[in-house]
């Protein structure tokens, strides 16, 4: 926005980079402690409070987690899909986005990387596909299973195309997408709907399979149109709904209307 000012970087912030940095640098493990408080005193010389304040940063963007205890201290973490769909709730929730607007954006993203992968996707991927269709059929009237083979499901989809930019961003939307960010669940789908589901899934992975991308275009406008349908079957006031950042953290009850 013209006008606007730039403010100042912080200490805490330039500390909070340069660990970043030594962490991708040194490509540490997840799980991997850091040095202890004294030590990056030392380091980077900066006082107390202002290490605090890059640690508290850099926990808050999911780069590392931070232990209690006699043997605590930093530890790295990798960021997540979710950590990004996250600060998307959050933004979408402060502009005001209703739940249509969403699930538009994964509608135009996700056929695309299904065309893209439907020429990329290894023999290897292809078969996870088929086994994840194969655990949702046999597990049709769990939930809970349901909606974490579906994302698994979307998510190889995504990989396969090879699109590093691309498959973050779709994760961060299906995340939303997925119901948290608004009190519903995927899970919450009725087992007619969920068969639906696994049906559009077999033909996707038939398609991906032959390496035919418009089959997989349209395979996966075609599911993903459903399963809109099948939101606003449960749900019918869902595209009015604005995205809200704190029903992600707690998923209410479900209400059907």
């Amino acid at each position: 926005m013209a006008g606007t000012l730039h403010r100042p970087i912080k200490q805490s912030e330039i500390v909070a980079r340069e660990i970043t940095d030594e962490i991708v640098s040194q490509a540490l493990e997840e799980g991997t402690r850091l040095h202890n408080e004294r030590e990056m005193l030392e380091k980077y010389r900066v006082g107390r409070s202002t290490l605090r304040e890059a640690m508290r940063l850099l926990e808050s963007r999911g780069i590392v987690t931070v232990r209690a205890g006699r043997d605590g201290g930093p530890v790295v973490r990798r960021p997540k899909p979710s950590d990004l769909g996250e600060s998307l709730t959050l933004l979408m929730q402060f502009n005001g986005i209703p739940f249509s607007e969403l699930f538009a954006a994964r509608q135009a993203l996700e056929p695309l990387l299904a065309r893209m992968a439907a020429s990329r996707i290894s023999a290897t991927e292809v078969e996870e596909l088929d086994s994840i269709n194969a655990e949702m059929a046999e597990n049709l009237d769990d939930r809970e299973l349901f909606r974490s083979t579906n994302f698994r499901f979307h998510e190889v989809i995504a990989n396969a195309s090879r699109s590093p930019v691309l498959e973050l961003l779709s994760a961060s939307l299906e995340w939303g997408a997925d119901g948290l960010a608004f009190g519903v669940v995927a899970g919450d789908f009725t087992t007619r709907q969920r068969r639906n589901v696994l049906t559009a899934h077999k033909e996707l992975a038939d398609a991906l399979r032959a390496g035919d991308p418009d089959r997989a275009h349209d395979a996966m406008a075609s599911h993903l149109d459903d399963a809109h349908k099948a939101w606003l079957a449960a749900y019918r006031d869902l595209p009015l709904r604005p995205v809200q950042w704190a029903s992600s953290l707690a998923i209410p009850a479900r209400s059907r209307p």
